[in-house]
Parts: structure tokens; C-alpha cells; sequence
């Protein structure tokens, strides 16, 4: 920006800015193909002592880029920017080389509303060389749209930011989204298949974005791949959302295994991957899930039915399923995974309503992990009651749950967690009866068949 501070200037007085001469602003037509202005606003005078009358009024565009140039006789002294209080807000750096003409380049408006400019002039004293005159010159193209429409491809794709609402759709591949801000500088919410981010420091839109498996932000990245697969798990399994931790261990896990991204592939690999066996018997297997479904099989059926949809199991599901565990051809490490895949690929009334109460879910359960990292409450999501707050914020979620109105209500969950400085906290920083929650979300395997 080619201009000074004017915090030394002197203000306005109430009465200058009453006699303000107004400047109108037309639609500029354009000398050259490469002029950037959109709209120009001109006043021109020979009258005498001009100079004791410089001061005009302008409206002006919030983020709208304006360029001033003011021309008489001998150079201006300078050409000085007031905002609505006319209080000095800018002047020129008269490094123009122009003899005879100031320019206030690229001042960008921090508000809609009025301005005011004094021209400097500086006529001489014949009428020859009385002319002066002011012009103002807007590009509006630096004002944000109402929303930016960016389509990905089949490759890799790459997508910048905007003070826009970004309405991106990444496309095949893995396609990244890049943030100028830090992490802790956005807010994360996912509502279906779409991402919505929207920054907690500046006045950028709300994005949305759809196929985009990579949020770049400038201390850290965000993968959302495996991510929905991840939390499907611990809500199946734990009825919670999964820590920080345990939501990246587990994608990569999934990643190196190439594993599929829904829950009904996945545990059709469950009999014939041993990988895959192992990965979901970590979850089964755990203290965290065993003391959530216990009993015989009738009894642990209906456990995961109330965890998972909120209900109790219709007679023949009850049956179905606690045959299966009986006949041994459903073991109870995969049944909370066949249940919820059983669940999702059920097409009758119920079933579309427990599919969509699982979607929800997940949904929540991610907002939740994301909200973690924004308020650095990562570390303070450790033990049997900050697992309970979870569980409790997972049973109020309905099929009908919309997951960006219901923000509100995950925030406060997170919010109702112990402050912490960041990091998972060790069993030793943790209450007595404290069941810590691991990195993995289990205490009961070896945390390195995860990198196996």
C-alpha cells in the first residue's frame, strides 16, 4: 500500500465535514484493457482559494480497493484520507514523480459507509493556473463474492482459501484445501457428506466442502481420510466420539491396510484378512467396550442395539442376531460392526431411520474430536467422566439431528471437559478412578500391532 499513517494528522472539524463537497461515483470506462477500476468519481475547480475548500465526502465499500489522485498548479502537499469521524486515517507517500499530482494508491476500505479526502491543492495565483481537481477511482473486484464455486477433477487437486464462502467439490483423488490461519484459528463441522469450516479470527465465509480428504492449515494437516470409518468404530464400539489420538492412529492403520470406506466392506474382510481381524478384536477386546456389552448374547445384543439406535431391538433382529452368535458364525469382537453395517444397508422404514441416526451420529462424534483441537481440550478428554460426557452428547443425537444446529450443544460439551495445555494426559495425571483413554481407545492390546 503506497501511503502513510496519518495518526499525527489533525482531525476534521464538525464543520469541514458538514461543507464536504460530495463526490458521485459513475461507472468508469475503462482507457485500457488492463485498467482495474470499476467505478470513478471526478470534481474539478479554477475557482480562487480552492485550496481553502479541498475537502470532499465519498461513500465507500467495505474491502473495495480505491485509488485518489489530486492535480493543481504547483504539486498538492499532500492528499490526506479521513474516515467517517474524520479522524486521519491515511495520506500519500508524494513519491508519485508526477510533478502536479498526488497519488493515494490502494487503499482498501475497512467499512461501508462515508469517507472524506482533502485534495492538498496548491494553485497558483493567475487565472491560468488556478485549475485544480480530485479524482477517485474503486475496484470492486477486491470485495469477497457471496460464495466461490471451485470443482476438483479426477487428480490431485489443490484449492486456496478465500474471504468467501468456498462451495468446493474436490472431485476424485485426494484433494487439499489450504488455510493461511492455524489449526485452533477454524472451526470444524461436519453435517453429511460436506465439511464446513469457517474461521474463529477473520470475517471469511463459511466453506463447504465435499470430497476434499485434506485440510492444509499452517502448522499442521487435517486428514479426513478413513475419518468417518474411524468414528463409526468408536461409536460402535465405546458409544463415544474417539479422541485425537485415536482418530489418526486408527486412519492410518486403515490406510495402510487399504481398507474400504464403509462398514459393511470392512467387515466382510473381517474373516478374510487377519490385519483386519485384529484391528477390529482391539476394539472388541478392550476393557472399554467389555464393560459396555456384557451378558449372554440376547443381553448383548440389545446393549449395542441401545447404543448404537437408541432402541431396543425388534424381536426378529434380537433373534437374528443372537442366533448368529450362538452358531458361532458372528463372533462378538465383529458383531457390534455387522450390526451398525446391517443397520446402514437396511432399506425398510426403521432401517432408513437407523441409517440416518448412525450418519448423524458419526457426524456428531466428529465435531466433537474437531471441537477438541480448537478449544485445546485434547489432553482434558481422558477418563471415565470426560468418556461419559461424550456418551451423554452421543444419546441426544435423533435421526432427525441436524449437525450444524446442533453445534451449540457439542461446544458445550467440550467446553464442560477440564482445561488442559494440549497433549493426551498419562494415567498419572489422572484421577483414581480414572479409566484413561489410549491412543488407540483401547488398554487391553499392545499398542504396536497398530504399526505393524
Amino acid at each position: 500500500m503506497a501511503y502513510l499513517s496519518a495518526t499525527d494528522f489533525s482531525p476534521l472539524t464538525a464543520g469541514q465535514m458538514a461543507q464536504a463537497h460530495p463526490l458521485v461515483f459513475g461507472k468508469y470506462t475503462p482507457t485500457s484493457a488492463t485498467s482495474p477500476w470499476d467505478l470513478s468519481a471526478v470534481a474539478a475547480t479554477s475557482a480562487p482559494y480552492a485550496i481553502l475548500d479541498d475537502v470532499y465526502s465519498f461513500t465507500v465499500v467495505e474491502n473495495a480497493t480505491y485509488d485518489i489522485f489530486s492535480f493543481s498548479y504547483f504539486d498538492p502537499y499532500l492528499i490526506t484520507l479521513y474516515d467517517k469521524n474524520g479522524k486521519a486515517i491515511a495520506a500519500d507517500r508524494e513519491s508519485d514523480g508526477n510533478y502536479g499530482t498526488d497519488f493515494l494508491s490502494s487503499y482498501v476500505a475497512t467499512y461501508s459507509g462515508t469517507m472524506y479526502v482533502e485534495a492538498g491543492w496548491h494553485q497558483g495565483t493567475a487565472a491560468a493556473n488556478l485549475t485544480a481537481s480530485i479524482a477517485v477511482f474503486a475496484d470492486l473486484d477486491t470485495v469477497p463474492k457471496a460464495s466461490n464455486t471451485f470443482n476438483g477433477g479426477d487428480g490431485a487437486d489443490r484449492f486456496i482459501d478465500t474471504r468467501s464462502a468456498d462451495l468446493v467439490n474436490g472431485g476424485g483423488g485426494i484433494d487439499t484445501m489450504v488455510y493461511a490461519g492455524k489449526r485452533t484459528d477454524y472451526d470444524i463441522v461436519k453435517s453429511g457428506a460436506d465439511l464446513l469450516v469457517y474461521s474463529l479470527v477473520s470475517k471469511d465465509g463459511v466453506d463447504s466442502l465435499r470430497s476434499v480428504e485434506k485440510l492444509a492449515f499452517a502448522d499442521s494437516v487435517t486428514d479426513t481420510t478413513h475419518s468417518d470409518l474411524t468414528q463409526a468404530l468408536y461409536v460402535s464400539y465405546f458409544g463415544r466420539a474417539a479422541d485425537t489420538g485415536g482418530l489418526k492412529s486408527f486412519q492410518a492403520r486403515l490406510g495402510e491396510l487399504k481398507a474400504p470406506s464403509s462398514a459393511a466392506e470392512l467387515s466382510a474382510r473381517y474373516n478374510t484378512d487377519s490385519a483386519v481381524k485384529t484391528l477390529i478384536d482391539s476394539f472388541a477386546t478392550s476393557a472399554e467396550s467389555t464393560a459396555l456389552y456384557s451378558g449372554d448374547n440376547k443381553a448383548f445384543v440389545r446393549a449395542i442395539y441401545t447404543n448404537l439406535l437408541s432402541r431396543e431391538p425388534d424381536q426378529g433382529g434380537l433373534e437374528f442376531w443372537s442366533n448368529a452368535l450362538n452358531a458361532g458364525s458372528l463372533t462378538r469382537a465383529n458383531a457390534s460392526l455387522s450390526i451398525m453395517a446391517g443397520a446402514q444397508a437396511n432399506t425398510t422404514a426403521q432401517g432408513k431411520l437407523d441409517a440416518q441416526l448412525i450418519g448423524n451420529k458419526i457426524s456428531v462424534a466428529s465435531n466433537f474430536t474437531y471441537g477438541l483441537e480448537t478449544e485445546g481440550k485434547v489432553g482434558a478428554y481422558n477418563g471415565l467422566g470426560a468418556a461419559a460426557v461424550a456418551r451423554e452428547l452421543l444419546k441426544q443425537v435423533t435421526s432427525a439431528t441436524d449437525a450444524f444446529t446442533f453445534q451449540t450443544k457439542v461446544m458445550q460439551a467440550v467446553d464442560s471437559l477440564p482445561t488442559s495445555a494440549g497433549g493426551l494426559a498419562s494415567p498419572g495425571d489422572a484421577p483414581p478412578d480414572a479409566l484413561p483413554i489410549t491412543l488407540s481407545g483401547v488398554d487391553s492390546q499392545p499398542a504396536a500391532f497398530l504399526y505393524a
